[in-house]
């Protein structure tokens, strides 16, 4: 408990009239003491133009940050979109040379063909050249060398028994044999001559698509820079315009202050001039009052003690209490196994670190990139992966895949997890427009919420998280369901 304590005090006073008259004198004296001058110098008073024209410019520059930080998150989303269309045109690249280097092999398959038909031609020619030698040598006068000998023509000896029965005899056709084999090496020659070049207009149909999404790309790229050196610059001068704003309405403020602080002292000096005036007519009454009552002054000053001892303070004692309280007291389907799923993971992992190449690795592993454009004009000679050759590595074991992320959604399997049901081994892909015909890039879910991945040329086999690895997740296909 807490108390507070007055102590009570005791004086006494003799009535004197001169005592009176200095009280009197002490309140005149104390009533004319009056503030003392106000401040004579003003702070800065900006005017209300100045003030006007620099939240002018600090809203225009607000303005012009809010339309150009608009324009990055557009600029950042194209970005986001010619990424994903740069990796689909990428895969689709590796794709055609997969084909025309398969459209290779099939055209050397047709001329070996043909020449093995060649070959039974010739065979069937000597064949029969062999024959006619034999009769002519060793038959009678009336068989086959009779005939031949006799022959008008080659068209009267065509028509004779003798050949019908040699050919009938030996299962021979040779003219038969080389008309075919001449229309099957034309019709081979032509397919396999065909099929190459259509690969090929293909193949640099696609690499061209690749470089103009690599071009495309790289202005987007560069141009948001810009637009982030912009920003960055109007940023700063926004700043400056919006201390400047603060700056003079704070003189303003300071300014009003000062005013309203000598306003009150001039009121406060008037008003004490006023109580000096009244103190001073009232003590000239009081004298003249004493003059006039010499002959009562004695009974006055008595009357004036004792109004002196009734108006004698007094003392008492207080207490309070603090306020306060208690404290209270308070799956899968198919053939796709788990085991299978973490070899896949085992096989990626191994290369974990390899360079990324351009149109590089197969079945069998790493292989050496390609050159096609000036983002992967260094591949040729890196040996390594890229995204969708990693992921055929890795399943080769078990299922065989394009070299084309879009296609491996389908071809891996028919089960698609969603990303709180991801198993080791699934694959996870990205696409720029929402559809499985746009997706340009393929990771594998490890665990953990990450993925291994290879990324872009210039960079290498990585394990990154699943949501950090780019924008347009599309979806996921768990292999062999």
């Amino acid at each position: 408990m807490f108390r507070a304590h007055c102590r009570q005090s005791r004086r006494s006073s003799r009535p004197r009239v001169s005592a009176g008259f200095a009280v009197v004198v002490g309140i005149i004296a104390t009533l004319l003491v009056v503030p003392g001058p106000a401040n004579g110098t003003p702070p800065p008073n900006p005017t209300d133009s100045q003030l006007q024209d620099a939240k002018s410019a600090k809203d225009a520059l607000a303005g012009l940050v809010g339309q150009l930080s608009g324009q990055i998150a557009q600029m950042q989303a194209q970005v986001a979109r010619l990424h994903s269309k740069a990796e689909l045109a990428e895969q689709k690249l590796a794709l055609a040379m997969q084909q025309l280097e398969q459209a290779k092999s099939a055209a050397i398959a047709a001329k070996a063909q043909v020449k093995a038909a060649e070959t039974a031609v010739e065979q069937a020619q000597s064949n029969f050249s062999d024959f006619v030698r034999a009769s002519y040598l060793t038959g009678p006068v009336n068989g086959v060398a009779g005939s031949l000998l006799t022959a008008s023509d080659p068209t009267t000896l065509l028509q004779r028994g003798d050949y019908l029965r040699f050919t009938a005899s030996h299962q021979l056709d040779a003219i038969g044999q080389l008309s075919r084999a001449i229309v099957a090496k034309s019709n081979a020659d032509a397919a396999a001559r065909g099929a190459v070049q259509r690969q090929a207009t293909a193949t640099a149909a696609a690499a061209a698509a690749r470089k103009a999404a690599q071009e495309a790309l790289q202005t987007a790229r560069d141009q948001k820079v810009q637009l982030d050196q912009q920003l960055a610059a109007d940023q700063t001068q926004l700043d400056a315009a919006k201390s400047q704003l603060a700056t003079l309405n704070d003189q303003r403020g300071a300014y009003l202050a000062w005013k309203k602080e000598q306003e009150r002292i001039a009121a406060e000096k008037a008003a004490a001039e006023a109580r000096a005036r009244a103190a001073a007519a009232a003590a000239a009454a009081a004298a003249a009052a004493r003059a006039r009552a010499e002959a009562v002054a004695v009974a006055e000053a008595r009357a004036a003690a004792a109004a002196a001892a009734a108006a004698g303070g007094g003392g008492g004692n207080s207490a309070f209490l603090p306020s306060g309280g208690n404290v209270p007291v308070a799956p899968s389907s198919g053939r796709w196994t788990p085991q299978m799923g973490q070899t896949a993971v085992n096989r990626a992992m191994y290369y974990l670190g390899i360079p990324y190449a351009f149109a590089a690795g197969n079945a069998s592993g790493p292989t050496y990139g390609i050159a096609v454009d000036f983002a992967s004009r260094n591949d040729a000679g890196v040996y390594g992966f890229d995204c969708s050759g990693l992921t055929i590595y890795a399943w080769a074991p078990y299922l065989s895949m394009d070299h084309f992320a879009a296609t491996q959604y389908t071809q891996a399997g028919s089960y698609h997890p969603s990303t709180d049901q991801l198993m080791p081994g699934d694959l996870v892909f990205w696409s720029g427009d929402g559809s499985i015909s746009g997706i340009g890039h393929v990771a594998m879910y490890i665990g953990n919420g990450n993925v291994i991945q290879a990324p872009f040329s210039g960079s290498y086999v990585q394990v990154t998280p699943l949501a950090e690895v780019e924008s347009g997740y599309f979806g996921a296909t768990r292999p062999l369901t």
